[in-house]
């Protein structure tokens, strides 16, 4: 994928992560001339239609989502790759780590970061689930943290879609059955609630470096989830508060009626931990029972008279909830149905994951590896990364075509990034040109110079292209195509760049930046070519840090020093006396400035459409800059354009959606 351009826009620049539906790339977005994330499924969903029908509607309907907290999704979209269709999501690139990442390298995090992570990720929740959607793969290796210690979810509405994929999909239930909720262990439906248990998780792994529940597979786990009671985390770490302990038991209650009803009431409970008033906490209380049940009688008091846990309502004493509800009739035990549940699930995922692998595979679990990307190297280089991580390679035919490398490999089976035992053999096919040689060094050369020494070589130049060069003198080679010491031959394309010398510099139009202020009026020079100095000093006409002078007015070539002169606020003897320069302005300005102060008047069709309105400035030296350039609707009508220090002669052009509507003449 490396190098390939999806939607005619994305171009792929590297790798940098692989999650359970597929490879996650960095690109540079060249419409938008930034760095973007692509998420490329995997070749097993691309087959499946309705999957892949779910996926576009609910990865769009994410794409709604906007919040500082949350991965930001850009564009969804297909494309064909050699001849085979791929899938992929445009996202936010963040430049961080995964929480898992910050966990395995600095180990547990303490409280107030913790909790400070916790609020990040509520608010994202908060946005989420107010339009309706519920995440259902909350971990933290969709958790982002930025350099600057800002919190980023990833992957909403995905999860939904992969509801049903990833029970075939092994690594995705190894990495997200420890944060599943019992519901949805037990196939059951979710809703806003199954997020908050998934993040109860998220906390006690950040507070204690470690996860609650944990066994050799997944079924296992996902029994835990339903059976095991919750750890407490100060029974790993004294230091953890009671307040820490009573948010985690509180999100992650058996019963998603125990929890907390939404995130807003969670975030209230941090916030106030946050802010040492924990007596205004409600995670001490059930979501429809307002008793506390900080006071159970197993609850651990430390030397404050703080308690150390919260018990689950069902653990108080049975005395005192009959003396709070009435007597009612006895009702049968609802732990068969439980049981019956996970029984389903187990024989289910048994038959499907486990069974295959018990007739298989020897009684020692092999090691799998992910196989490596070799399109594109040496069958040197693609043997040597094979065998580094316990791989054989082995080339099963051979290619002459002229558009790949002497000795490329063109194609391998298995596709790199599949899961293999440890010593599988990986095919490839390798290019191999007859008679190829290696491509001779012609830049810096003259075009004479490189036809002869392609002659002599049996090799022709079949196109030459010719670019201005500041640094490469006119008539000289600037760069070839292949690079010299790769592989060519006689019917490969061989291109070369020729310099036509330094761009011809244009003259370009200096607007008035007095009253301007000094990073604007940079910033403006800066992306007409210019090359700005700065020279400070006191002057009463403008504020401080704004433009009271420049130099020089009117136009300039490309490339041109303009100076700046910037008030500093601070009066002195030495530089450019304000009184000079205000007199200097007087006498320019009674000469040929003939509007202190008019505006164009600009009304567009009252039709409740968007309208381009542009002004076209024709200055007096004949230059034409774009004087105004905004989209208007009827509402901003009338538009009022300044038009300050125009001289005689000069024109303004009005025009709306492209259609000249209007032109002034100052006379």
């Amino acid at each position: 994928m490396i190098g390939k351009v999806l939607g005619n826009r994305y171009e792929i620049l590297e790798k940098i992560g692989t999650g359970g539906m597929g490879d996650v790339y960095k690109a540079h977005d060249r419409k938008l001339d930034r760095i973007v994330a692509v998420k490329v499924l995997k070749p097993e969903y691309t087959d499946d239609s309705t999957f892949i029908r779910k996926f576009k509607r609910e990865s769009l309907a994410a794409a709604s989502i906007s919040h500082p907290n949350i991965v930001s999704i850009y564009d969804v979209g297909s494309e064909e790759i050699d001849n085979k269709k791929i899938h992929y999501i445009v996202m936010e690139f963040i430049d961080g780590k995964t929480l898992k990442e910050i966990i395995r390298e600095d180990g547990r995090l303490n409280e107030k970061r913790a909790l400070n992570y916790t609020v990040q990720v509520a608010e994202a929740l908060k946005t989420a689930h107010s339009k309706g959607i519920v995440h259902r793969d909350i971990k933290t290796q969709n958790i982002m943290v930025t350099r600057d210690d800002r919190v980023k979810v990833t992957d909403f509405g995905i999860a939904r879609v992969a509801d049903n994929a990833t029970v075939t999909a092994t690594n995705a239930i190894m990495g997200s059955v420890h944060y599943f909720s019992p519901e949805q262990a037990r196939g059951a439906n979710v809703d806003n609630r199954s997020d908050l248990y998934s993040l109860g998780i998220v906390l006690y792994e950040m507070l204690t470096g470690k996860l609650p529940f944990d066994a050799e597979n997944p079924v296992s786990v996902a029994l835990m989830q339903v059976q095991n009671d919750m750890p407490l985390p100060s029974k790993s770490y004294s230091d953890i508060s009671p307040a820490a302990d009573s948010i985690v038991l509180k999100l992650t209650m058996k019963n998603p009626d125990d929890r907390y009803r939404d995130v807003y009431t969670l975030i209230r409970d941090i916030k106030n931990i946050q802010l040492g008033r924990t007596s205004n906490t409600d995670f001490a209380r059930t979501s429809y029972q307002e008793t506390m049940i900080m006071d159970d009688p197993r609850v651990q008091s430390n030397p404050n008279g703080k308690n150390k846990k919260v018990i689950r309502r069902e653990d108080r004493p049975s005395r005192e909830i009959e003396e709070k509800k009435p007597k009612k009739k006895k009702k049968g035990s609802p732990l068969p149905v439980i049981l019956g549940i996970v029984s389903a699930f187990l024989i289910f995922f048994l038959l499907l994951y486990v069974a295959p692998r018990v007739f298989n595979r020897s009684d020692e679990a092999a090691e799998m590896i992910s196989v490596p990307p070799i399109v594109g190297e040496t069958d040197d280089v693609a043997r040597q990364k094979l065998e580094a991580v316990g791989l054989v390679i082995s080339i099963e035919g051979n290619t002459e075509d002229p558009k790949y490398e002497d000795r490329e490999v063109v194609s391998q089976d298995p596709k790199e990034g599949t899961e293999v035992e440890k010593g599988s053999t990986i095919k490839v096919t390798v290019n191999v040109l007859p008679d190829a040689i290696n491509m001779p060094d012609l830049v810096g050369k003259t075009l004479d110079e490189a036809k002869e020494i392609m002659k002599e070589n049996g090799l022709e130049i079949s196109e030459v292209v010719e670019e201005h060069d500041d640094e490469v003198e006119e008539g000289k080679i600037i760069s070839q195509d292949p690079t010299a010491g790769s592989s060519a031959v006689k019917d490969k394309k061989i291109t070369v760049v020729v310099s036509k010398g330094e761009k011809e510099k244009e003259e370009i139009s200096i607007p008035n930046f007095k009253g301007w202020d000094e990073e604007e009026a940079r910033s403006n020079l800066e992306a007409k070519g210019f090359i700005v100095e700065v020279k400070k000093d006191y002057f009463k006409n403008v504020g401080i840090g704004q433009v009271a002078d420049y130099d020089p007015k009117g136009t300039a070539l490309e490339g041109s020093v303009i100076i700046l002169y910037v008030n500093n606020g601070e009066p002195s003897s030495g530089g450019l006396e304000e009184e000079n320069t205000n007199t200097e302005d007087n006498n320019e300005d009674s000469k040929e400035s003939d509007t202190e102060s008019r505006n164009l008047t600009i009304r567009v069709p009252d039709d409740g459409e968007r309208h381009h309105v542009l002004v076209k400035r024709t200055l007096s030296s004949g230059n034409v800059i774009d004087f105004f350039n905004y989209n208007k609707t009827s509402k901003d009508n009338p538009i009022q354009v300044p038009i300050k220090d125009a001289y005689k002669g000069e024109k303004f052009e009005v025009y709306i959606d492209g259609i000249l509507n209007n032109t002034e003449v100052i006379d």
